[in-house]
């Protein structure tokens, strides 16, 4: 069993679970009372993108699917003595689980179809037993071809999310060297596929890196591509500086961020803009490292403090 050692809370009211064997799950609250739950699938990772702080871990290990569902269970024991529900696994929090916590995305540590077998297997769990609809689960990618094919094929209907970052694939191998194998023009087509397959929309999840991902030949290039109407973006601001064959590069601001959104949507897609959650505890997107934040190393935190 592993055992949450401290638990960090933003500002913004993010809540960062650190495990004792290293690894992150982050439970991010929503203006309208809605809870979505980030796990890890790996402690550390092989994909080796460079904008990821879970990236300089390295791979050290795939999480079993007890572990991915623990990670669940510690969330909504949180959000249950909140709500007095006194025993997380008592049948009041069971049946009102995704209410508490409304969605659950793979996107926290590691690579999550590079244990596809464990992760599908807590999602069946979660399933069966907390009665958690799939269509509230999303599984997000960097692009593992042969895995998203098995997905798309699976009866289970699991939403899916790409990491794509970058229409252009000498950028794209720069920026994430681990997948190299998998070309742009292969991973629009299994996009498509899926959106076909299952008649629900794919998440292309996009970061915006300034004069690196954001000029205007990667709009116009990302607009082109041939992913189908049915595709929805998610652009992303960098939330730390990345130093790319030593250079540094920042996040794009909110204006060029605007200026995608709008160009994406005049196009017919859907498109939206992630808002930053958790950055003073890195537990935002690409900060998870398995460390206490910044700002909390040298503080004793509560163990399982529910302040």
């Amino acid at each position: 069993m592993s055992i949450v050692k401290s638990i960090e809370k933003s500002k913004d009211g993010t809540i960062k679970f650190h495990y004792d064997e290293g690894y992150n799950a982050v439970l991010i609250p929503h203006y309208n009372g809605k809870n979505t739950l980030c796990v890890s699938s790996q402690l550390g990772c092989a994909m080796d993108c460079q904008f990821c702080l879970t990236a300089k871990l390295k791979f050290k290990k795939n999480l079993d699917s007890k572990q991915i569902v623990e990670q669940f269970e510690e969330a909504l024991f949180y959000l249950s003595k909140k709500e007095n529900i006194q025993s997380k696994l008592n049948k009041k929090a069971k049946y009102h689980s995704k209410e508490l916590i409304t969605s659950i995305v793979f996107m926290g540590m590691g690579e999550p179809l590079n244990n596809t077998e464990n992760v599908i297997t807590a999602c069946n769990y979660l399933n069966k037993t907390y009665f958690y609809p799939y269509k509230k689960i999303t599984i997000s990618t960097s692009g593992i071809i042969p895995e998203m094919n098995k997905l798309i094929d699976m009866k289970q209907k699991i939403p899916l999310a790409l990491s794509l970052h970058s229409p252009f694939q000498d950028i794209r191998n720069k920026i994430m060297p681990g997948l190299k194998l998998f070309d742009i023009k292969d991973l629009v087509k299994v996009c498509n596929k899926y959106n076909l397959k299952n008649r629900q929309k794919i998440m292309i999840e996009y970061l915006m890196i300034g004069g690196l991902t954001d000029r205007d030949e990667d709009i116009e290039e990302l607009i082109t591509l041939g992913l189908d109407k049915m595709t929805n973006f998610n652009l992303i601001p960098l939330n730390s500086p990345m130093l790319l064959y030593g250079k540094e590069y920042l996040s794009s601001d909110l204006k060029r961020c605007e200026f995608f959104k709008r160009k994406l949507i005049a196009a017919g897609f859907k498109c939206f803009i992630r808002e930053n959650m958790g950055n003073d505890i890195e537990a935002a997107c690409g900060m998870l490292s398995g460390n206490l934040s910044t700002l909390n190393k040298d503080k004793t935190l509560k163990k399982n403090s529910l302040n």
